[in-house]
This record gives structure tokens, C-alpha cells and sequence, in this order.
């Protein structure tokens, strides 16, 4: 077995860079981008108000605190007014200031008495409440380099340069194979041995979080079978991943059935609770995760593997999970194993609140869990307020 650590060097070191695609920015939320963006125009485009009041020279508010108004000024409007010594003009937030203005007293500092306008504040700085123009960002200079995610405001931002078309990485094909003979295919199967299959739905919405359309299948516990459908769909896809059929059971055919068909071992069996089984294979075409069957250790050994995989080959920058440390709300006792444990857990203000329920078939906890807490394989007892290593799961 190797370490959960060794576990994801591995699968860093072997993640293979997928091709790259224009694509609209209104359809680029989530994905990765594959080159730098350096913005074409100054960031503001130019001078404008930060605020609604009135613009004026600042040279004017040193010789009178009465400004004549002489226009108004709306954003998106007509700035070509002239505002001479002494006067001023309304002006809207986001509004281009005249080139005879440079700053902005906030309409609340300020009395209206017809075209007079007194300045309660004369104490304002040249430049005040202006934006001025690439204050945020000069045309030329980077705007979000390769491997960054593009969230929400990274779209808004990109969409404020005027950018339409972004160069992202293409997601990879993923298909998942289900192993089993206990799945039932009606309600009537189910109590004659039977049970539901929830890893392939599981795991397809894992997949459609991160943007990529997956299908799943069944394929029964027969090696021939199983060697057949992985030479199928290999063919179609960049990844596979194969749920149960990882131990050393006498019905255990993911690993067999991966090498027949000519795909080297990067590891099999990592030293954690949940998910030891994990299998990570490649060959020059195509890799495949052979996934353990307890829907609790499919889920945590995605989040954890499948997962940073997928963003790796995509080009992230971080493709690990968020994590930062926290203290634990209550005491805790490890079972005395030297293997790295992930349980569920959920803030609970400042801290990481271990959550009831935590076997590898059971995904109940899992439904209100924020995060995964890592606890070492070196230590066993915890107290209260121990600092641990805390997964966000989003």
C-alpha cells in the first residue's frame, strides 16, 4: 500500500494535458483556461465618478465653496461640457468626467439652491471619489493567467474588457462502468438479494459539478464481459471509471480485466479509510480509476483522486481540494490503524464538527457534510479544540 500523499503524486505526475477550444464567454463558467488573457483596454476606460454628486477642478474649491452648476452628466451621456473656474457640473456614478474635471464632492456634502451649489466639505483631496482610468488595469497587463477557474466574477470581469471568446481546456470524455450482479432492474427484484445501484448516478452528477455529460452502465462480474466493454469504450474516451471489483475477491475482475487490455498499474490499495482498493491505471491512450463499490468510498475517493485527476489534465493551478485547518468542536479517538481516515464534517462557527455516521457503505452523513477532515495514520486521539486538516467538498 502507499500513502494518501504518494497516492496523489502519482496521479499528478501521470494526469495527461488535454487539447484546447475557443468557446463564448456565456458558456465558459467552471472551465480552465489554456493561455493568458491580457486585457486590450485600459481598466477603467477612463475617468469617471465613483459616486453621484459633482465633478469640478479642484483648483476651484480654493478660492469659494459656491460652484455655479452649468450641465448634468449621466453615465453612458454627452461629457464633452466644458466646466469652467467656479462651476461645477451634475454627475452620475460611472459617468465620464470632463477633461476639465478631477474630482467629485458626493451629493450629500453638498446644499442646492437653484444653479448655487454650496460645498458643506472643503476639505476634499484633488482626484477625490474619481475612478481614473486603468487604475484597475492598463491594456497590455495580465488579466487572469493559464489555470485559472473561471468563476462568476471572473466571467463579469473578462465580460468588462469586452472579451467574447476564451481559449479553455476541452473536458475530458469520461464513461463509467458499474460492476455487480446485485443490482436489481425492477422494484420487484429488490429483498431477493438485490439492491439499488447508486455509484453510476452518484458519480455522473460528481462529473456534471464540474461541466462534463457522463453515462454510466452495468456490466455484470464476469471478467470476459468486463475486458469486453472496457476495449468498447476505451476507444470513445480519455477516462474510465469502473466502480467495484478492486479487491481480491474471487468475483474481482476490474484489475485483470484492465490489464488484458494492456493498461499498466500506476498503484492499487492506498493506506486510508475509506477507499483502500483504490486502482489507478494507465496506457498511452486512456486511463481508468477502478473505484471501490461502498458508495461512501466511491464518493471520498473521487473528491480526492478522480477528481484532482480531471482538473490536473485540464491545466488548474490548484487541482486539490480547498483546505485550511481548524479546530475540532468535540474530542475524538481514532480506531487504533495506522491509515490515513477521511470523515465527514461541517463548520460549526470557527470550527470543524465531526459528523454522526461514518462507514464506508453509508452516504447519509455525507448529504450535510461541508467537508472531509483528515486525520493522520500516526495519530490517534484528538481533544477538543486540536487543530485538523479540513477538505471543503465545493
Amino acid at each position: 500500500m502507499i500513502s494518501r500523499k504518494d497516492a496523489s503524486k502519482l496521479i499528478l505526475k501521470h494526469a495527461k494535458p488535454v487539447a484546447s477550444e475557443e468557446i463564448d464567454l456565456r458558456r465558459a463558467l467552471n472551465r480552465v483556461l489554456a493561455s493568458d488573457v491580457k486585457s486590450p483596454i485600459d481598466h477603467p476606460i477612463f475617468d469617471q465618478s465613483a459616486m453621484d454628486g459633482y465633478c469640478f477642478s479642484h483648483s476651484s474649491v480654493s478660492q469659494t465653496s459656491v460652484l455655479t452648476l452649468c450641465g448634468e452628466i449621466q453615465a453612458g451621456g454627452n461629457s464633452e461640457i466644458v466646466v469652467g473656474p467656479g462651476e461645477c457640473a451634475r454627475i452620475f456614478t460611472g459617468a465620464k468626467l470632463p477633461a476639465s474635471c478631477d474630482t467629485v464632492i458626493i451629493q450629500e456634502k453638498t446644499v442646492a439652491e437653484g444653479v448655487q451649489i454650496t460645498l458643506t466639505n472643503t476639505k476634499l483631496k484633488p482626484g477625490a471619489n474619481v475612478r481614473i482610468a486603468g487604475e484597475q488595469l492598463q491594456r497590455g497587463e495580465m488579466a487572469l493567467d493559464t489555470g485559472s477557474v473561471l468563476n462568476s466574477a471572473a466571467i463579469g470581469f473578462l465580460a468588462s474588457l469586452g472579451i467574447s471568446k476564451i481559449n479553455v481546456a476541452k473536458y475530458p470524455k469520461v464513461h463509467i462502468i458499474c460492476t455487480g450482479n446485485e443490482f436489481a432492474k425492477n422494484q420487484s427484484e429488490v429483498g431477493q438479494g438485490k439492491i439499488f445501484e447508486s455509484n453510476g448516478q452518484m458519480l455522473v452528477s460528481c462529473l456534471s459539478k464540474l461541466g462534463i455529460k457522463a453515462e454510466y452502465e452495468v456490466c455484470t462480474d464476469h471478467l470476459k464481459d468486463l475486458t469486453d466493454l472496457i476495449a468498447l469504450r476505451e476507444n470513445q474516451h480519455d477516462l474510465l471509471l469502473i466502480t467495484g471489483g478492486v479487491s481480491v475477491g474471487d468475483y474481482d475482475f476490474t484489475l485483470p480485466a484492465l490489464e488484458v487490455n494492456g493498461y499498466e498499474t500506476i498503484f492499487h490499495n492506498i493506506s486510508q479509510k475509506p477507499g483502500k482498493p483504490l486502482l489507478f491505471t494507465a496506457k498511452e491512450t486512456c486511463t481508468a480509476f477502478g473505484l471501490p463499490g461502498n458508495p461512501r468510498a466511491v464518493l471520498i475517493c473521487f473528491l480526492e483522486y478522480v477528481r484532482v485527476y480531471i482538473m490536473q489534465v485540464m491545466g488548474a493551478k490548484n487541482p486539490l481540494l480547498n483546505q485550511l485547518w481548524l479546530p475540532l468542536t468535540d474530542s475524538f479517538s481514532k480506531k487504533n490503524d495506522k491509515r490515513t481516515h477521511f470523515l465527514a464534517a461541517k463548520m460549526q462557527g470557527n470550527g470543524a464538527e465531526l459528523l454522526n455516521i461514518q462507514g464506508s457503505h453509508m452516504l447519509s452523513s455525507m448529504t450535510d457534510a461541508q467537508g472531509l477532515i483528515v486525520l493522520p495514520p500516526d495519530r490517534h486521539e484528538y481533544q477538543k479544540g486540536d487543530m485538523v486538516e479540513f477538505h471543503f467538498l465545493t
